[in-house]
């Protein structure tokens, strides 16, 4: 989990134009674990979630004045104790060993990545590379795509292993009651309208409250549905609708199997969404006000210091099979992820870990510079 992570963290800080230095040879291993080896360019990945983790860790605790620097002399500062350099490293070798837990754990226990499950990690892995900058930042510094989509593959084996002992079948299988109570502890689905304030003059802010307030009298009426008024606020013509299914019945003709199989995915509404708690990835900051609201309850609020509005219709989570589905792995993390992730750690600490520092040490933690210092 700490693995998916960092994968996020990068976003944050978009870090590192590193410079090669010396001769090292074309997929060259820099790390072996156990019976897993990775590449200098691997490694490299490896060093830059860390380093992006650092760095995020780094801003959260600086003052007000110091975020407001041009430079922050991230070198200077100890993370849990550690020198930042240090920290750094130790988090990309850490970061390896748990992946190689993962993965030797599958290989051992004979469980392997479904086929869909490859290609949404890879799809995944195209966006954030074309998407997020991660090929500018990543290609120039001897990291192909093929490299980072197996770095993100490889954060998948830890939910496929999840799943192998505490989903359905598996020998620590949680109890289909359990994930259901939580799931409906800490997850709401809702219709939702929201709009900011920002950079609005007091006038249109006025404008749209007065627009909120219309939609709130009519779905408490009833003159009009939450799709009607959502269509509107988003300027949606039906026509445009239409033409999405004419494309779609246009595509190649489907078995009735996948039909079925299709139709079980979808949930009942397909303008509800998903809030959850401050411990789930859903983490709302209304979840609370929308917990409280009755099935079918018509809200306004307003948010703190004037930065929006968000119009609620609470629905009935219980009623549609989808999110029991869906939701299943999520919820079964909530329930178990801590002493997942222990006993990881734990078996990664019995992998012999064999570092080739020829290949690591081109990668100076301080010779990491970002985009604007390179130019």
């Amino acid at each position: 989990m700490r693995l998916i992570k960092r994968i996020g963290a990068i976003i944050c800080a978009l870090a590192i134009l590193m410079s090669f230095a010396g001769c090292h040879k074309k997929d060259e291993i820099a790390v072996t674990v156990g019976d897993v080896e990775f590449t200098s360019a691997y490694y490299m990945c490896a060093l830059v979630m860390a380093d992006s983790e650092a760095r995020n860790e780094v801003y959260e605790d600086l003052s007000d004045e110091e975020k407001t620097s041009d430079e922050v002399d991230y070198f200077s500062k100890k993370i849990d104790g550690k020198k930042y350099k240090t920290w750094v490293k130790d988090t990309a070798i850490e970061g390896l060993k748990e992946i190689a837990a993962y993965k030797t754990l599958c290989k051992d226990n004979k469980v392997e990545l479904e086929k869909d499950v490859k290609e949404g990690a890879e799809n995944y892995a195209d966006y954030y590379w074309t998407s997020y900058g991660y090929q500018s930042i990543l290609e120039p510094n001897g990291v192909s795509a093929n490299t980072y989509k197996a770095y993100m593959t490889d954060a998948y084996y830890s939910s496929a292993y999840f799943e192998h002992v505490y989903g359905k079948g598996g020998e620590k299988e949680i109890a289909a009651a359990d994930v259901e109570s939580k799931l409906y502890e800490n997850f709401e689905i809702v219709n939702m309208l929201e709009a900011s304030f920002t950079d609005l003059s007091e006038e249109d802010i006025a404008s749209l409250k007065t627009t909120f307030n219309k939609y709130m009298e009519d779905l408490k009426t009833g003159s009009r549905t939450f799709e009607e008024i959502y269509k509107e606020y988003n300027k949606i013509e039906d026509t445009e609708e239409e033409h999405n299914h004419e494309e779609e019945h246009n595509h190649e003709e489907e078995t009735d199997a996948d039909k079925e199989d299709e139709k079980e995915l979808e949930p009942l509404d397909e303008y509800a969404s998903i809030i959850g708690s401050e411990d789930t990835s859903y983490s709302s900051e209304q979840f609370e006000t929308v917990k409280a609201m009755a099935i079918g309850e018509v809200k306004l609020v307003e948010l703190e210091d004037n930065a929006g509005i968000i119009l609620f219709v609470k629905k009935d989570i219980k009623a549609d099979p989808y999110y029991l589905d869906n939701l299943d792995v999520t919820v079964r993390h909530l329930i178990k992820g801590d002493e997942y992730d222990k006993d990881i750690e734990k078996f990664a600490k019995t992998l012999k870990l064999q570092e080739n520092k020829y290949a690591t040490g081109q990668f100076k933690v301080e010779k990491i510079v970002y985009p604007e210092q390179a130019q």
